[in-house]
């Protein structure tokens, strides 16, 4: 056996893709609810708005808090269609299809918790010209009286 010096990957000259990566800005995007009517299955959370420009979501430091939803209820947690370039070459060039699942899918609300979002995290870049609309749909289960949700989303900003 030999003493090693392992190098990592980022360390490449063509790891780093974007300026995001180097000097971006720590910004987070909070809402808070409390469900003042019960709501069926479908109802959606307008959990806010990342703004314009390259966008990382950062899972570690990103949480869900509630209140206990009953039996069944999750949540997906997605985004609606962006459109990420000018020019276009066809019919919907440029544009990113919304998807209602595609940060988070069955997020668990049926306990109360405050849970972190990075054992379910799926899409994390963005690139928008006008910004990306973040929202969560329940799934399973009926949104109950006077559930509350807290919701903060951490994210680097270029």
């Amino acid at each position: 056996m030999a003493v090693e010096s392992y190098v990592p990957l980022s360390s490449a000259a063509n790891f780093r893709k974007r300026p995001i990566d180097s000097h971006g800005k720590l910004r987070c995007l909070y809402t808070k609810f409390v469900a003042a009517v019960q709501g069926d299955i479908n109802s959606t959370f307008a959990l806010g708005t990342l703004p314009p420009g390259a966008v990382r979501l950062l899972y570690p430091l990103s949480f869900i808090k509630c209140s206990a939803g009953g039996a069944g209820l999750l949540l997906d947690i997605g985004y609606s269609a962006y459109r990420y370039k000018q020019d276009e070459a066809a019919a919907n060039d440029g544009i990113e299809a919304g998807s209602a699942n595609g940060i988070v899918n069955d997020f668990s609300a049926v306990a109360a918790a405050r849970t972190v979002l990075d054992a379910t995290s799926m899409k994390y870049d963005f690139f928008s010209l006008a910004g990306v609309n973040v929202i969560a749909t329940a799934q399973g289960a009926v949104v109950p009286l006077n559930f509350t949700m807290e919701c903060l989303l951490t994210y680097l900003y270029e």
